[in-house]
C-alpha cells in the first residue's frame, strides 16, 4: 500500500479554506479546527473495572445540538462507590470546538437515583448503549431541540457480587450477570449539563453473560438461568411519534401477520432460554404507555424441543436506521445466522419492516459499488449514518474505511474511502454541520487485561465547508484534476496515483477538479478534493524529484505544501519536505509530478476561486452600430445569449435604456432616438444578470452625420 505520510493532529484554530488572494496577502479566512490524527481523547485509568479491561470503556455515541455543541456519551464500567455496579454512572462529554477538544461535562445517574418514582427502583445502574438524540420537533411536552439519552439500565452485577465475596483477589475478564436490565429514557434541556429521567422504553430480564460469553456467567440468584436483557436502543422521530428501536433477547414464540407485533413466550422468566435475540422497535406520543414492541428483523425460527418454536435465530442486532432520496428506509444490522455478519433491509415505511418476510435481510456486500471499490465491509457492529444533503455513509468493526452513497437512493452506488482511524466496536459517525467533516469516535474491544481507550479523527468525505478553487497550470492551460477518479487512488485508479492536469470538466465529475487550498500548521497547506474530500499527497510519501501525486485521506502531520508568489498572480506549491521541488504539470493531459524549479510555467498554478459567481456577460455577445433615419442618428445596440441559460441584458446609452430577457440563443436590439443630425464616437453598455452574478460589457460605437 502506497503510505503518503505519516498521521496528523492539527491545533485547534490552525486550520483555515483560503482563496488565491488570501495566500497571496499572506492571510487565512474561515479558520475551522480540524482534526485528521486519532487523538485519545478518553483513557481508561487504574480504577477496577466490572469486566475485562480492554473494553471496560467502551461504546461511544454523539449528537450535535442546535447551537453547534458536540454530546458524546459512553460506557464506562468501573466499580462505582458501592463496591459494585450499585451507582454505576453514564459519562456525558462536550465539544464545543467541532470536536478538536472533549471534556467531561456531566454524569447520567441510573433511574433509581434519578427519581423518586418507584417504578424507577430495581435500576441501580447507568450502565451502556447510550444513544444521543435532538429532537427535530415536538413530542408531547418535550420540546425540539431537547436532547434525549436512551441507555441500557440495570439492576445489580449479582455475578460479580459473589465472585468477590468468595475470593476478593478474583478479576474479572468478561461481562457478569446483571439483574432487571432494561431501556432508559432521559431527557435534558441544558445541553447535556443536567438529566430527567423519564421512562423505561423496554424491560428485559437477567443478562447472564454477554458477548462471547453468553450463559457463561450466571449468578445463583439466577436460578433458571435466563438470558433476557435488552440492548442497542435507536431513536428517530417518524409521523409526529418517538420511535426506539433496540435488541431484545427475552423469547418470542413469533408475531403477528397482521400488525407486527411480536408474541412472547409465557414462560419466558422461567423455561430454559432460547439464547436468540431479535430486533423491534416501539412508538411514543409523548403520553401514556410505549406500544407493546414490533418485529423489524425476526431472525430464524428455531425448534426448542419441547413443542415450542421460537424466533430469534441468528441473533440479529445493533440496528441504524436512515432515510433515502427515494422514498424508502435502509436499516443495517449485525446477523450470526451464517454468511455475512453485516446486513440490510429496504423498506417503504420504518415501521413495518416485518412485512419484508425475510429472517435476515441480506449482505451488505451485495450492494452495488462504484469507483472500483471493494464490497462494503460484512463485519459486526456496523453502523449507517444520513446526511443533511442526502448522502448515506456506513461503516462496521474490521475496517476503518467508510462507504458513501453519494445519491443516497436505496439502489445507489456505494464508494469506498479510507479513513485516519481503524475499526472499532461500534464504531461511531457524527455529521458536523460547521465543518461539513465526518466526526468519527472510536473505541476497540480489547482483551481482559489490555486498556481502554477512546479516540477521535475527522474525516473530509467531499462536499465540506469552505471555498472551493479550481488550479490552473500556467504552461498547460488545464486545471488539476484527478481523471474523474473520486475516491484514494489506492481504491479507484487501481493502486496508481491519479493526480494531472486535463480540460475542464462539466459533467458529474466536475467536482474532482476543485479544491479546498487548506492552510495548516507550519505555514503550508493542504489540497482537499470536493469530489471525496481526498488530499493530493506525495505517492509513498517520499518527495523526489519525478515522484507522482495522488489521491489519498488525510491523515498526516501538517500539509504537504508551501505557497511561494509569483508574478502575475500565479504561485508555485513547493515542497514542505524538500524545497528544492515544486508540484509541476510538464505536460498538457499529462500526470503531475514534484520537480525542480521550471521556466517554462510548468510548476506555476493560478488559484481561482470556484465558489465566485461567474460573470454571465461572457456568454452574451453585443455589438452597436448608428445609423440615418430621415436626417436624425439612431444608435442600434444588439446583443445575443450564446450560452445555455437564461439571462437579462440591461442595455443603456446617453439617450435612455431598455431590458430584454434573452433565452439560450436569442437575440434582442434596442433602438436609441439621438434626435440629433450628427454624435461622436461613444460607447454603450450592457449590463446582463444571471441570478445574483452581473457583468458589464463595453460596446463602441462610431461617429456618424446625417446632414
Amino acid at each position: 500500500m502506497k503510505t503518503p505520510s505519516l498521521r496528523r493532529r492539527l491545533a485547534a484554530g490552525a486550520v483555515a479554506l483560503v482563496t488565491a488572494s488570501v495566500l497571496l496577502a499572506g492571510g487565512a479566512t474561515s479558520a475551522q479546527a480540524y482534526n485528521a490524527s486519532g487523538d485519545a481523547i478518553v483513557t481508561l485509568g487504574d480504577e477496577p473495572c466490572l469486566k475485562g479491561r480492554g473494553n471496560c470503556i467502551v461504546y461511544p455515541k454523539s449528537a450535535q445540538l442546535p447551537g453547534g455543541r458536540l454530546v458524546m456519551a459512553f460506557e464506562k464500567s468501573t466499580v462505582a462507590v458501592s463496591g459494585s455496579a450499585d451507582g454505576q454512572t453514564m459519562p456525558v462529554y462536550k465539544s464545543d470546538d467541532d470536536g478538536t477538544t472533549w471534556q467531561s461535562l456531566s454524569q447520567v445517574p441510573a433511574p433509581a437515583y434519578a427519581s423518586s418514582d418507584p417504578k424507577f427502583a430495581p435500576y441501580v445502574s447507568n450502565w451502556t448503549n447510550g444513544s444521543l438524540f435532538v429532537l427535530p420537533q415536538d413530542v408531547g411536552s418535550l420540546q425540539a431541540g431537547t436532547l434525549l439519552l436512551s441507555s441500557v439500565v440495570s439492576g445489580d452485577d449479582e455475578y460479580y457480587k459473589e465472585r468477590k465475596a468468595a475470593d476478593p483477589s478474583w478479576v474479572p475478564s468478561n461481562d457478569g450477570d446483571r439483574s432487571n436490565v432494561a431501556i432508559a429514557l432521559y431527557a435534558s434541556t441544558d445541553e447535556g449539563a443536567s438529566w430527567s429521567v423519564i421512562d423505561i422504553i423496554a424491560r428485559g430480564g437477567w443478562q447472564g453473560g454477554s458477548a462471547g460469553n453468553i450463559g457463561g456467567a450466571i449468578s445463583a440468584m439466577n436460578t433458571t438461568a435466563q438470558v433476557d436483557p435488552v440492548w442497542e436502543p435507536h431513536l428517530e422521530v417518524i409521523g409526529g411519534t418517538l420511535v426506539a428501536y433496540y435488541s431484545d433477547e427475552n423469547d418470542y414464540l413469533g408475531f403477528d401477520p397482521q400488525t407486527g407485533v411480536a408474541r412472547i413466550d409465557p414462560d419466558n422468566a422461567t423455561a430454559p432460554d432460547s439464547r436468540g435475540q431479535i430486533l423491534v422497535h416501539r412508538t411514543w406520543t409523548g403520553t401514556g404507555a410505549w406500544s407493546e414492541p414490533v418485529i423489524d428483523v425476526p431472525g430464524l425460527t428455531v425448534d426448542r424441543g419441547n413443542g415450542k418454536s421460537q424466533i430469534g435465530g441468528g441473533r440479529p442486532g445493533m440496528t441504524t436506521i436512515a432515510e433515502t432520496t427515494d422514498g424508502k428506509w435502509m436499516m443495517t444490522f449485525e446477523y450470526f445466522g451464517g454468511g455475512s455478519t453485516g446486513r440490510y433491509q429496504v423498506a417503504d415505511d420504518p415501521l413495518q419492516f416485518w412485512r419484508l418476510g425475510t429472517p435476515g435481510g441480506s449482505p451488505v456486500g451485495q450492494l452495488p459499488l462504484a469507483n472500483n471499490s471493494r464490497p462494503l465491509w460484512g463485519g459486526g457492529s456496523p453502523v449507517l449514518l444520513g446526511l443533511p444533503d442526502g448522502r448515506i455513509i456506513f461503516n462496521s468493526d474490521g475496517s476503518g474505511n467508510i462507504w458513501v452513497n453519494e445519491s443516497g437512493r436505496s439502489d445507489g452506488a456505494w464508494v469506498e474511502r479510507q479513513t485516519p482511524l481503524g475499526s472499532g466496536y461500534s464504531r461511531n459517525l457524527q455529521y458536523v454541520k460547521d465543518t461539513g467533516l465526518v466526526h468519527i469516535l472510536q473505541a476497540t474491544w480489547g482483551g481482559p487485561t489490555s486498556g481502554s481507550v477512546i479516540r477521535s479523527a475527522d474525516v473530509d468525505l467531499g462536499r465540506s465547508a469552505g471555498p472551493y478553487a479550481t488550479l490552473v497550470n500556467k504552461k498547460t492551460g488545464q486545471v488539476l484534476g484527478t481523471g474523474g477518479n473520486t475516491t484514494d487512488a489506492s481504491i479507484g485508479n487501481f493502486d496508481q496515483p491519479d493526480v494531472r492536469v486535463e480540460d475542464p470538466r462539466t459533467d458529474a465529475s466536475a467536482a474532482t477538479q476543485l479544491w479546498h487550498v487548506r492552510q495548516d500548521t507550519g505555514g503550508t497547506v493542504t489540497l482537499l478534493n470536493k469530489s471525496g474530500g481526498r488530499e493530493a499527497a506525495v505517492w509513498t510519501g517520499n518527495a523526489t524529484a519525478g515522484q507522482r501525486l495522488g489521491s489519498w485521506v488525510d491523515d498526516q502531520d501538517g500539509g504537504l505544501y508551501r505557497v511561494v508568489s509569483r508574478a502575475d498572480g500565479y504561485v508555485s506549491l513547493q515542497s514542505a519536505q524538500n524545497a528544492s521541488l515544486y508540484v509541476s504539470a510538464p505536460t498538457a493531459n499529462g500526470a503531475v509530478t514534484l520537480q525542480s524549479a521550471a521556466s517554462d510555467g510548468a510548476d506555476q498554478w493560478r488559484i481561482v476561486d470556484a465558489t465566485a459567481p461567474v460573470d454571465p456577460s461572457a456568454s452574451v455577445s453585443s455589438s452597436a452600430q448608428t445609423r440615418c433615419i430621415g436626417k436624425k442618428v439612431t444608435l442600434m445596440v444588439t446583443s445575443t445569449n450564446t450560452g445555455d441559460a437564461t439571462v437579462t441584458a440591461a442595455m443603456s446609452s446617453s439617450w435612455g435604456s431598455k431590458s430584454a430577457t434573452l433565452a439560450a440563443g436569442a437575440t434582442s436590439t434596442a433602438a436609441f432616438a439621438t434626435r440629433s443630425a450628427s454624435v461622436p464616437s461613444g460607447s454603450a453598455q450592457v449590463v446582463v444578470t444571471k441570478g445574483e452574478a452581473t457583468g458589464t460589457i463595453t460596446v463602441p460605437y462610431a461617429a456618424r452625420s446625417c446632414s
